[in-house]
């Protein structure tokens, strides 16, 4: 079986438009979009697929597609970041809108195993 081709930039922001549009309800990390929406068949990390959904969620956030946040934890040493992002038919404006687990720090301690950590 051969792999799938590649999905344009433009095919990976219609799936992430799609799946936050269905879901205003919460906000998503970039990866959830990765894992759920862009490749959720991949039993890997494919960095060069998660750098263009990163890239495709960043743009459609400028464009006011979709809303963001990113969001950096530093700790001794290490830097970790990881950004939320949700439909712009949420009636959430801002990401403390969803709630207090969407809070600093209470949001630190509910993505850490997503975050993307590198020292300092």
């Amino acid at each position: 079986m051969t792999p799938a081709p590649p999905l344009s930039n433009q095919e990976t922001k219609e799936l992430i438009e799609g799946a936050l549009n269905r879901h205003p309800e919460r906000p998503w990390c970039i990866h959830r979009l990765y894992e759920e929406v862009v490749r959720p068949e991949a039993s890997s990390l494919d960095r060069d697929l998660f750098e263009r959904t990163e890239t495709a969620a960043r743009e459609l956030a400028a464009q006011g597609r979709v809303r963001g946040k990113p969001i950096d934890a530093i700790a001794i040493g290490v830097h970790c970041e990881d950004a939320m992002y949700w439909s712009i038919h949420s009636r959430q404006e801002e990401l403390e809108d969803f709630g207090r687990e969407y809070e600093s720090p209470a949001i630190l301690n509910r993505l850490a195993s997503h975050f993307r950590c590198t020292g300092l």
